[in-house]
């Protein structure tokens, strides 16, 4: 086991400090030194548990058949003094709303020419707006302030994934590239400036992936294929402050990195325990089956979507998140289906508290869009009445 360096008391007795009037707070959070100077810091339990919340503040949905009606949302912003931008597709334009959720008018529109596009995914950095149209395959800038269009530069087409911002004012956008049997398995980020200028790509490694794949045949015929669920995954979060932090969902070690290729700090937490029983492998194979047996006979299906395929240990979580103050929230992988549950770490890596929110009040999939400002996290979902709605919570911490 690495010792721990000369420094590390000073920085265990910060970390005390840190934890402000709890003076009963347990020290839990332990920094080794690794062969080559790396830091891990693992936490045993958190040390700022039970003062961590996401508080309802507000919801915004416009009523049908009025200005900023969400139609087709596809992607969000939340600035930092509580507006809003939202990438709508009918019709394709960037919407505004205030802090209060009003409507304030569109930036954008559809179309091919200076300050268009045809799909748009978001970012902000201060005055300016980052659209990623993947398919055109470009960029288009524009001034909050005015809602003038600044550059346009061909980027990465065809992938359909936010964006992000980084510490160098960066737009991060992952891209697909070949396969390189020399470097192994990896994830690309193209990485521009917002002057369109500068373009470089960041190569973050990733382990072989695990597989397993339903075969769906009909005969002699293959129909389709599907990834078999609960896989564990490499994830990736582009820091706001700069680099990513990046992990494998098969344990629960994280890591900041620059570029991918250095370490910065590792960090992590013991592994949570996540055995998948057999009613919910049968209810996921039930519902795979009620997705697709419009289309495929459903004795197909059953023949084809074995519950023994589903591994019986989950991920220990689906989704990474770096908020601007530098905070990590990690999307736990749970089998509940009436909560959404997070890690909150702190910008050193310690495990603050978990949160969770009623599954309700917050998108279903991992993918689906958020976004974090300081003290705010937007999350876009459909409404009880069955129309798009975006959700605001304050982050709050209680003294």
């Amino acid at each position: 086991m690495p010792t721990l360096p000369l420094r590390a008391p000073a920085l265990l007795l910060v970390l005390a400090a840190c934890q402000g009037d709890r003076a009963d707070a347990p020290l839990a959070a332990r920094f080794d030194t690794l062969p080559g100077g790396v830091v891990r810091v693992m936490t045993a339990s958190p040390v700022d548990s039970g003062r961590w919340s996401l508080v309802l503040e507000r919801t915004v949905q416009p009523e049908d058949e009025t200005p900023g009606e969400l139609r087709d949302p596809n992607d969000i912003v939340l600035l930092e003094d509580g507006s809003l931008l939202v990438a709508d597709d009918k019709p394709r334009s960037v919407m505004r709303f205030d802090p209060s959720g009003q409507f304030v008018g569109t930036i954008g529109r559809e179309g091919a020419g200076p300050g268009e596009f045809r799909s748009a995914w978001l970012a902000v950095r201060g005055d300016t707006l980052a659209v990623q149209d993947p398919t055109a395959g470009r960029a288009v800038t524009f001034s909050l302030a005015s809602g003038v269009p600044l550059m346009h530069r061909q980027t990465v087409p065809r992938f359909y994934s936010r964006i992000e911002i980084d510490g160098a004012g960066r737009v991060i956008a992952p891209m697909m590239m070949p396969p390189d049997s020399t470097r192994g398995p990896f994830q690309a980020y193209l990485r521009f400036s917002l002057d369109g200028a500068t373009l470089d790509t960041a190569m973050l490694p990733e382990r072989p992936k695990a597989d397993r794949r339903w075969i769906v045949r009909e005969g002699n015929n293959i129909r389709f294929e599907m990834q078999v669920p609960l896989q564990p995954r490499d994830r990736h979060a582009a820091d706001p402050m700069g680099g990513f932090v990046t992990g494998w969902s098969g344990e629960y070690l994280l890591r900041f990195t620059r570029n991918g290729s250095d370490t910065l700090r590792l960090f992590g937490r013991p592994m949570p325990s996540g055995t998948v029983t057999a009613d919910e492998k049968a209810r996921i194979v039930e519902q795979r089956i009620a997705e697709n047996k419009e289309y495929t006979p459903e004795a197909v299906l059953r023949a084809s979507l074995l519950a023994s395929a589903i591994p019986d240990q989950r991920p220990a979580y689906e989704q990474l998140v770096v908020d601007p103050r530098g905070r990590t929230w990690v999307r736990l992988a749970s089998g509940d289906t009436t909560q959404v549950r997070f890690d909150l770490f702190d910008r050193e890596g310690r495990w603050l508290d978990q949160l969770a929110v009623q599954q309700s009040g917050w998108n279903r999939e991992w993918w689906q869009p958020v976004s974090f400002a300081s003290d705010r996290v937007a999350v876009l979902l459909e409404g009880e009445d069955g129309r798009p709605a975006i959700l605001i919570y304050r982050i709050q911490r209680r003294n």
